[in-house]
């Protein structure tokens, strides 16, 4: 009787929500099967194992993988509403809730994770690894490396360039007071 109920209501969101490229809630059941069609998702996405869309602005929900070209809003999913594995390819804003966030191209918000890695990013990463490829304004994390950053606090902090404090056991920074520094380390052009 559950799988009937199951089907009845899977088919119902198949039918409200696959007319047109715009839907409001869709069930991501494989990177290839969505229910509830469409390029861009204006409401609810569930993505149950791996999930993959081209936009989402609203809820972002995942069981275990999440994977979206554009995305703004907020992103958790089932464990302590966090999602396992939240992917964005080019571009966020919003709140990150993840085990591990991957975002490639541009984020504004504030990312929560195990493991934040980033390209460019503007806003707060709290994580135990927060990793940019580019530049990030502030990062609260057990590791934090960034090739430029303005702001970290940690354990152990890696910057190429900073243009504000580290703060941690140990500070890494080409352009700091010394290269490295026990505690604290600046760019004296604040």
């Amino acid at each position: 009787m559950q799988k009937l109920i199951l089907f009845l209501s899977l088919m119902i969101s198949m039918t409200i929500t696959s007319f047109g490229q715009t839907t409001n809630f869709q069930l991501g059941l494989t990177p290839t099967l969505n229910i509830g069609k469409g390029e861009e998702v204006n409401g609810l996405r569930i993505p149950v194992f791996f999930g993959t869309t081209e936009k989402v602005t609203g809820v972002d929900f995942n069981i275990f993988t999440s994977d979206v070209d554009e995305f703004t809003g907020l992103q958790g999913g089932i464990f302590l509403g966090a999602g396992i594995f939240n992917k964005v390819n080019t571009k966020f804003k919003g709140v990150g809730l993840g085990i591990v966030n991957l975002h490639g191209g541009t984020s504004k918000g504030l990312l929560l994770g195990a493991g934040n890695l980033t390209n460019d990013f503007t806003g707060l990463k709290l994580g135990i690894f927060n990793y940019s490829k580019s530049k990030s304004n502030y990062e609260f994390g057990v590791v934090n490396y960034s090739k430029e950053v303005f702001f970290q606090f940690g354990l152990l902090n890696i910057a190429g360039k900073i243009n504000g404090i580290q703060i941690g056991l140990l500070n890494f920074a080409n352009n700091g007071v010394f290269p490295v520094m026990p505690f604290l380390n600046l760019n004296w052009k604040l």
